[in-house]
């Protein structure tokens, strides 16, 4: 067993919105055929693509994209999530869309070949583009079936419309293997024609959530790592590197660290701050002690607070977002495209808003917070911005009123436990940290397995992945998955 750094990169995402939570039991039992692990440190290259900058457009691209993530409305022509639900037995609808998030790789089949992936904590499903997609770009590494003699075909076949383009494929089984360790018979999506999912070298998106979120039913890949009992600890965590809106030079720039079965101690200072997540384990979910700007506490907390490294901004409650920005000086509200629910700030202010999770405020990086240009007198937009333009909820769901990005993710280190008290933690960035898991502080119970495996004395080695941020603007799109059968039934595999 090792403890795995990855080194990572960071790009626009791909993301699917199942319909359906159930946990498939059958799906999973056969996503997880097997688990080996290969010895040796793997270091992962480095990728850089030509400089970009931010725009008002790709903001609202972002905002938008995160609100038809969690099925809330972007425009009059954007079906809600639950509308989309009601559609006839024998497909489930899903929502694929792109931000700018952070890209690993990964390898698949016999022989393995290599693919980067987008890494999302908001999803829970592995889509691969196929290496004969039609509409892919010309540089995308697509997963060839046929090459791999390890590959196991499907009866499940989906299809994707959106706006101008389509994309249809099947659900396959193969090796996937992330930095030594292989998951045997992982089902994933494999899609033979694309139009606008994919850009550049990047071939696919790995879901980090729980399996009750995957629309597939398989248990994700990291999850099966996890429940294999080979990874050292049942942890992951993440390192992001912060820049500032007007500091990119490339479309991909190292951006910090992925570490797999622990946390990387020299990535943060003190011990891990656990939060233990809600019981439905679909998404990262904790509760929100408070916020405070500029060091006044405004009052506010939530229940459920989605952690997600698969967006960039962070949404939350109308009536939240016009009591953050009423604190800071110069902010105003503006409209994007005649929709409400955005604030600029002025460009050359130093801001302090701070979350409270388990009794520890974590400040979002004020180069974070300030998201890029809004006018040309000397006003930019802020990092938080409304879900909706009323008091409605996503999905219909209470739990789903606030999604917290990387803008705050990238000022803490952040680690994901799925060991009993499942959690998120946070901790300073620094160096010098307790590798010890120690106490969720909603509860006191403590992971001990997880606290022997990673007392300093640990000798597991270590490989590492690098971070990037990238950038492209693609569609909303909707992903439709024809499995034959109703909604709430495990897919036909």
């Amino acid at each position: 067993m090792k403890l795995i750094t990855f080194e990572l990169a960071s790009t626009l995402v791909l993301l699917l919105l199942p319909s359906s939570t159930d946990a498939r039991p059958a799906a999973a039992a056969a996503s997880i055929a097997a688990v080996k692990t290969a010895p040796g440190v793997i270091e992962l290259p480095l990728q850089r693509l030509s400089k970009r900058t931010r725009t008002r457009d790709e903001f609202l691209a972002k905002a938008n994209f995160m609100r038809a993530k969690y099925g809330f409305d972007t425009s009059s022509t954007t079906e809600s999530r639950s509308k989309r639900r009601r559609r006839a037995a024998g497909t489930v609808t899903m929502t694929a869309f792109q931000d700018a998030e952070y890209v690993g790789t990964i390898s698949i089949g016999t022989p393995a070949e290599s693919h980067s992936v987008i890494l999302d904590t908001g999803s829970a499903d592995l889509i691969m583009a196929a290496d004969d997609c039609k509409g892919c770009a010309a540089t995308t590494n697509g997963y060839s079936a046929a090459d791999s003699s390890s590959s196991t075909s499907t009866s499940t076949s989906f299809s994707i419309t959106y706006g101008s383009g389509d994309a249809s494929g099947t659900l396959v089984k193969d090796n996937v293997t992330i930095s030594g360790y292989t998951v045997a018979s992982q089902t994933f999506a494999s899609c033979t024609t694309m139009d606008n999912l994919v850009a550049g070298n990047i071939s696919g998106l790995l879901g980090l959530g729980w399996q009750g979120l995957a629309t597939s039913g398989a248990v994700p890949l990291v999850q099966a790592l996890a429940n294999s009992g080979d990874l050292p600890s049942k942890v992951f965590g993440f390192q992001f590197k912060s820049y500032a809106y007007d500091k990119l030079t490339s479309d991909y720039m190292t951006g910090g660290k992925m570490t797999i079965g622990g946390t990387d101690t020299s990535a943060y200072s003190g011990d891990i701050n656990w939060v233990n997540i809600d019981s439905s384990k679909t998404y990262w979910q904790i509760p929100l002690d408070t916020i405070t700007v500029g060091g006044t506490d405004l009052g506010i907390s939530a229940d459920n607070v989605v952690i997600d490294t698969g967006t960039t901004l962070i949404g939350a409650p109308v009536a939240a977002v016009a009591a953050i920005y009423a604190q800071i000086s110069g902010a105003a509200a503006v409209s994007l495209s005649g929709s409400s629910g955005y604030y600029s700030i002025p460009c050359s202010g130093t801001y302090n808003v701070a979350f409270t999770f388990g009794n520890v405020s974590y400040a979002i990086p004020s180069d974070a917070f300030n998201t890029g240009q809004y006018d040309s007198s000397g006003n930019c937009l802020g990092a938080i911005f409304a879900l909706t333009s009323s008091s409605s909820t996503g999905t219909g769901s209470s739990s789903l009123q606030w999604i917290i990005g990387d803008a705050f993710l990238t000022g803490v280190y952040s680690a994901y436990r799925f060991s009993f008290p499942a959690a998120v933690g946070f901790a300073t960035l620094g160096s010098g940290g307790s590798a010890a898991s120690g106490s969720s502080s909603s509860s006191s119970s403590t992971d001990s397995s997880s606290n022997k495996s990673m007392t300093s004395g640990s000798t597991r080695s270590a490989s590492s992945w690098t971070v990037y941020p990238f950038a492209f603007t693609l569609g909303l799109l909707s992903l439709i998955l024809s499995t034959g059968f109703g909604p709430g039934d495990g897919p036909k595999i």
